[in-house]
């Protein structure tokens, strides 16, 4: 069941809010903010959307066609009320994680968010988070504020739904039905949802795809293949599209030469899922951040482990983890 948040939005409007997205902010980071906005402009709130150093190509493009305002590294200091949109962790701030720390050190700020992954010990202390079950965190505000909703909100929640979902990958039937109720409510054809999740991959993208599929090394256990590759960037998109290449489990690793730090990338295709009841972040990352440490987030379908251990290690690790559990 979910617990719906209770505001008292009249006391919001004696509060400076900030709408904070996470670094290189997603469609579903960015369209929820936008989503809360409306929301908050409904009852009178003014509030102002924040992204850390980087928005993606396609979150950039839907504000620029829904004329939608946005302050990158925001002073976060001008703020007293914080609203995290699609993360939980300090370092999916980026360069801006420091900052924010400062700030939350140095003056009472309330921190409350709303986020679809699931929450772990070093995840952002918050007065107050909001979580439940939905597979993007577009889905989740329609879960919590539908009554609100106008055709544009229904709108946003769609695109982010769609995106965050690697247009359907992973998906149950709940998600279909609030997709298509969305949908029908926005007064739009797919083909508008559709156009925002377009983009023109960059070559440095295009070249670490070609990359990880030269690097590409290819287990199988039972009928399932699982696809492992190396690379020091790009490692989510790498491991989406490795799903498209015909993985039914692909898992990107590379470590960063300046930090040190190795980050894993995970993707699981829906029919394997399904199959062996397997979520990534259950069944794979806890048991691998209970052997090698480290920082775990995500969901069923596409997760992610940060730590200072060796990519092969991990990767081997992993492998090893999933021949166990299937």
């Amino acid at each position: 069941m979910v617990v719906k948040p209770r505001f008292d939005f009249s006391s919001l409007k004696k509060k400076k809010i900030l709408l904070l997205c996470h670094d290189n902010a997603d469609l579903d980071s960015f369209a929820s903010a936008s989503i809360f906005h409306l929301i908050l402009k409904k009852k009178g709130v003014n509030s102002n959307i924040g992204v850390p150093s980087h928005i993606n190509e396609q979150s950039l493009n839907f504000s620029f066609k829904e004329r939608i305002s946005f302050t990158k590294n925001p002073n976060i200091n001008l703020f007293d009320t914080v609203f995290l949109f699609d993360f939980n962790d300090f370092d999916q701030l980026g360069k801006f994680k420091s900052s924010f720390i400062c700030a939350l050190n140095s003056k009472n700020i309330s921190v409350i968010s709303f986020d679809h992954h699931v929450p772990e010990k070093g995840s952002i202390d918050s007065k107050a988070r909001f979580v439940g079950k939905a597979f993007s965190t577009t889905q989740l505000l329609y879960h919590f504020f539908k009554k609100e909703f106008s055709p544009i909100m229904y709108f946003y929640a769609c695109i982010g739904m769609l995106e965050d979902t690697g247009h359907f990958i992973v998906g149950d039937n709940s998600l279909f039905e609030d997709f298509s109720f969305c949908l029908s409510k926005s007064k739009k054809e797919f083909l508008d949802v559709l156009s925002f999740s377009k983009t023109i991959v960059p070559r440095d993208e295009r070249i670490a795809f070609l990359k990880a599929a030269q690097r590409a090394k290819i287990i199988s256990i039972k009928d399932f293949v699982i696809v492992t590759s190396e690379l020091s960037f790009y490692q989510s998109p790498a491991a989406s599209k490795l799903l498209d290449f015909g993985a039914d489990v692909s898992l990107v690793a590379g470590r960063e030469e300046k930090t040190g730090i190795t980050t894993l990338s995970c993707r699981a295709d829906s029919v394997f899922k399904g199959k062996n009841n397997f979520n990534l972040v259950k069944d794979l990352l806890s048991p691998l951040q209970k052997n090698l440490g480290g920082e775990i987030g995500g969901h069923s379908g596409a997760a992610q482990w940060k730590g200072n251990v060796d990519p092969q290690k991990v990767l081997s690790l992993c492998v090893l983890i999933i021949e166990k559990r299937i």
